[in-house]
Parts: C-alpha cells; sequence; structure tokens
C-alpha cells in the first residue's frame, strides 16, 4: 500500500527502495511501518550513480555528466557526508557492490568496490589522496562444457569486520582475507576454517544456495537461503545462519538459532549482490532473530520473505511491496548508520 508521504526518521530504516528506469530513488518500503511510500527524498542520489554500503552509508560517484559532484560517503537519513578521493563511475563495471572496513568511515578506514563481472577490486581509505586498482586470481569456474570461454572466479561475499576484509568462496564456503599493503598490493589470505556440510538438506540435494556474510556487532555471520532444483521462486526450501568461531580452538563455522537477540538481518535485494547487513530490531521497529530476505535471483519475483532463525519459520509478506511497480531496477536496501540507530 502506498502512503504518499516521504519516508522519515519516524517511517524508519530499513528500507527497501525501487529505483525508477532512469535510476534514480523512485518509491521505498518501510519495513518498521509496513508502508510503501510513493516519494523518497533522498536529494544527494538523484541524478548520482551511487553503491549502498552494508553499514548505511551510501558510495556517491563522480560522474563525468556532473563534473560539480565529488566521490563522497554520504548518510542519507541525515544528509552527513565524509569525502573521498575522486572515482569515476566510468571506471567501473556495471554491476559492482561497495563495502567499508569499519562501520564507521573514520580517517584510515577502508573502503572497497568489487566488480561483480571480473577479478578487480578499487580501493581507498578515508583520508587518502586516490584509490588505487588492483586484478587478483582465483583460477577458473567449474561450468559445463557447453559454455566454450573459460570465466575467471571472482568475489561476491565480502564484508567488514574490525578493520578487515573477509570474504567466503561458493564453492566450499571457506574464509579469507582481502589485505590492502602499505605498498598499494592487494592479498588473498586463506583462513583455515572446516567447511559447512549442512547447508543443503542432504549431500545428495542439488539446488541454489545464495550466501550472505554479514557483520553484526563485531561478529561475522554466513546466512545461506536454500532452494532445491533450479529455480529460485517462492518461498525457500530451506535456510540456515552460522556465526564465525575466531576461538584460540581454531577458526570454524557453528551454526546458530540466534543471531544476538536484539538483532535483524536485511538480505538480498538489486545495487551489488549477496547484499547482507545486520540492524537493531527494537531500534527499528522489526522482528528480532529474523531475516528479511528480499528475492534478487528471480527477475519475476518480488516477493519478500521474512525467516525466523529461532523456529524455522518462513512468512511471505503481502501484498509484495512493489507488486505492480514496472522497473528494470531490482529494489535495494538502505540501512541505518551506526550513528542512526539505536
Amino acid at each position: 500500500m502506498a502512503d504518499g508521504s516521504s519516508p522519515s526518521a519516524a517511517a524508519g530504516y530499513p528500507l527497501l527502495v525501487q529505483r525508477s528506469n532512469a535510476g534514480s530513488p523512485a518509491m521505498a518500503f518501510s519495513l518498521s511501518d509496513g508502508k510503501t511510500h510513493d516519494d523518497v527524498s533522498l536529494p544527494e542520489m538523484h541524478s548520482s550513480t551511487y553503491l549502498q554500503t552494508p553499514q548505511g552509508w551510501v558510495l556517491v560517484l563522480s560522474s563525468s555528466s556532473a563534473p560539480e559532484m565529488s566521490t563522497f560517503l554520504l548518510d542519507p537519513r541525515d544528509g552527513r557526508k565524509v569525502g573521498l578521493p575522486p572515482l569515476d563511475e566510468s571506471e567501473l563495471p556495471t554491476a559492482r557492490k561497495c563495502v567499508l572496513s569499519d562501520n564507521a568511515p573514520d580517517a584510515g578506514a577502508g573502503v572497497v568496490v568489487l566488480s561483480l563481472q571480473g577479478p578487480a577490486v578499487w580501493f581507498c581509505r578515508v583520508g587518502g589522496e586516490r584509490w588505487s586498482t588492483h586484478t587478483y586470481d582465483m583460477g577458473y569456474f567449474s561450468l559445463p562444457v557447453e559454455y566454450r570461454a573459460p570465466k575467471k572466479r571472482h568475489l561476491f561475499d565480502v564484508a567488514g569486520v574490525g578493520g578487515r576484509f573477509y570474504f567466503c568462496e561458493d564453492k566450499d564456503f571457506s574464509l579469507g582475507t582481502l589485505d590492502f599493503t602499505g605498498d598499494g598490493e592487494v592479498a588473498l589470505v586463506a583462513v583455515s576454517v572446516p567447511g559447512i556440510d549442512d547447508i543443503f538438506p542432504s549431500p545428495d540435494s542439488s539446488g541454489i544456495a545464495a550466501t550472505y556474510l554479514v557483520e553484526s556487532r563485531g561478529d561475522l555471520y554466513l546466512a545461506a537461503v536454500v532452494f532445491l532444483g533450479f529455480r529460485a521462486e517462492g518461498p525457500p526450501h530451506k535456510f540456515s545462519v552460522y556465526r564465525m568461531d575466531f576461538s584460540a580452538a581454531g577458526p570454524a563455522w557453528r551454526r546458530t538459532a540466534d543471531i544476538g537477540g536484539d538483532r535483524a538481518f536485511v538480505l538480498g535485494g538489486g545495487g551489488g549482490g549477496n547484499f547482507g547487513a545486520s540492524c537493531s530490531a527494537s531500534g527499528c521497529g522489526v522482528r528480532a532473530n529474523c531475516l528479511y530476505w528480499f528475492n534478487s535471483f528471480s527477475p519475476d519475483d518480488y516477493n519478500l520473505h521474512v525467516l525466523s532463525v529461532g523456529d524455522g519459520g518462513v512468512e511471505t509478506v503481502a501484498p509484495p511491496p512493489f507488486e505492480h511497480a514496472s522497473c528494470v531496477h531490482k529494489p535495494f536496501w538502505l540501512v541505518p548508520t551506526t550513528n542512526n540507530t539505536a
């Protein structure tokens, strides 16, 4: 349902934002009030290229069509800006995502833009003078024989925890760090962890597992949403959440039924595949210990699902937030920054 008012602090984040076909924010669904708002007051994001982050800040990029616009991080709730070295959108691939190394973009914090089309990253630090461009080598995807051209593997799941960037391998859910050295080099460093063997119902199961790395209050989580077969539509068949245990006994993924009491995760959507972020449930007016998952895999599925981590329950929000929207872009999440969250 739409009420025509602009989302504000009263309406509450997280917001699921639908772009217009021109790319500017057009309408937003607020989790806290359950309403779709027709007028999104995000002026800094109109006529600009922007990338949302799991930390709530939005990276606004320089553009040749708007030369007066610098590159900066924006808090869309209060308009605060943190300046960055210029990065022109024309330098980046069409599919990309942005992650910060820390919740607060203080001096020295890392900002990374990942290509979702190949093994390339762009990196800078808050207070730094320039962006650096890097490539890396993860080998090749294992593709059916009908794919004649080999395709290089690249990163999808990346999260910033305590000043470091962690990534998860999609084939075996192993963990690694993306490290940027002082001499401008990048290194992918493996973290020795046992694999996860219970994401699918059985070892013989075949299907699709959508995975999401999420930082929450200094902890690292992996959420997996599973469809059996090869059609990712409707409610998922199962889901599970794992917390990374960095104890002295050796890092390991531990399955959990509790993501931290007063926390909720928002997952999926467009604007940078495998998006996952954490927010305060009481501060945002949402249900604690739940995953709010928007299907980003099926082009025809605009359903928002609420997945209860404690009891495994699955609910579908009805009616779908954007059931009558005719846009080419999938909606994306905007979450509150830590300074705007209880």
